[in-house]
């Protein structure tokens, strides 16, 4: 028999007012939503050179639109959002100062980002369109996406490819001279670039080290790029590049051998590849150095997965763990000797084995 008192307490339940969610539950949603939102207002800064152009001082978004040839209040809106992050401070109604997280978007500053906010909106946001069909399938966007492979769109678009190349210059590989102890170097006559893009870790390196001589190892089509950076640097007497493909032969002979954040583009089986080939071209006495960064065992301790998720949807590569590094090394026949951690990227030392 049915409970004659059920249907009351069920319009009593229904009644009862849900509570409100947290207020800062709710506005780390709602950033997280409108994250491509402020990226692309990023991307828009950088594009239209906004901090090169604060650089010596405060300007009127009247001065800023004429520099720049843009909708004065379109820019003003875009300014305010970002001076809501702290990228530029409205110091009067309507004019506006770069900070020095804004620095990081000019042409200029140490460390630069300008050209990842470039290349992330431009080319990798193209393949998140494409998200879901990547996390259904676990295959990359970029055969969707550019007709082809990320690399090899790359090689038939030379205006991407710059931007690509600058992109990754403004990361860890600029930073390599100072993150390894100072004897690996002192020990070390030659060194090759692996994937070495335009050449900036090795004119680094040369610049830090007079000793050295340096090979940059990359497809062709970056050829005349690297070249002009090697002679801009005041090195090419001591450095070459060398065309070629790391899945099919590495230049042999070099006492180090680098590796900077390119085994995290590809998949352990093409990452294996690209170790086997460096391993034949190693003497039994050189040094592998790989510079990536390392994933946390504990997801709590954050790390790069943001760029994990980015390497798995554009190229079908991934960020590891130590752990993972260590097996993937083994594999391609080498041997963790050292690793040392950077601000974000790591140094990973190996010998072969």
């Amino acid at each position: 028999m049915q409970d004659p008192t059920r249907g009351a307490e069920d319009a009593r339940v229904s009644q009862t007012p849900e509570r409100a969610p947290d207020p800062a539950d709710l506005s780390r949603i709602l950033n997280l939503i409108f994250g491509t939102v402020l990226a692309k207002a990023v991307y828009v800064a950088a594009k239209l050179g906004i901090a090169d152009e604060l650089a010596d001082g405060p300007l009127t978004v009247d001065e800023l639109a004429r520099k720049t040839d843009v909708d004065p209040d379109a820019l003003y809106r875009v300014l305010r959002a970002l001076a809501g992050e702290g990228l530029f401070e409205e110091v009067e109604a309507r004019t506006f100062a770069v900070t020095g997280v804004g620095r990081l978007i000019s042409e200029d500053a140490p460390g630069s980002r300008k050209y990842l906010s470039l290349m992330f909106a431009e080319q990798t946001d193209r393949a998140f369109d494409h998200v879901l069909d990547v996390v259904r399938t676990g295959e990359p966007a970029a055969a969707q996406v550019f007709g082809k492979p990320f690399f090899d769109w790359l090689a038939d678009h030379p205006d991407a490819a710059e931007i690509f190349n600058k992109a990754m210059t403004g990361g860890a590989s600029v930073r390599l001279p100072t993150l390894l102890p100072l004897e690996i170097w002192s020990n070390a006559g030659t060194v090759v670039d692996v994937g070495g893009g335009n050449g900036t870790a090795v004119a680094a390196l040369l610049r830090e080290h007079p000793h050295l001589l340096g090979t940059v190892f990359d497809l062709p089509h970056v050829e005349a790029d690297a070249t002009e950076l090697l002679t801009a640097e005041g090195v090419a007497d001591r450095a070459r590049f060398e065309p070629g493909d790391f899945f099919e032969a590495v230049p042999g002979g070099a006492d180090v051998y680098v590796l900077l954040q390119i085994l995290h583009d590809w998949s352990d089986d093409d990452a294996t590849r690209i170790l086997r080939r460096v391993r034949e071209a190693i003497g039994d006495e050189g040094r592998l150095i790989v510079l990536e960064d390392i994933v946390p065992d504990d997801p709590r301790r954050g790390g790069p997965v943001l760029l994990d998720l980015t390497m798995l949807v554009l190229l079908g590569g991934r960020e590891r763990t130590e752990a993972e590094w260590r097996q993937l090394l083994a594999n391609g026949g080498f041997e963790v000797t050292r690793i040392t951690p950077g601000p974000r990227a790591s140094a990973i030392e190996a010998r072969p084995v």
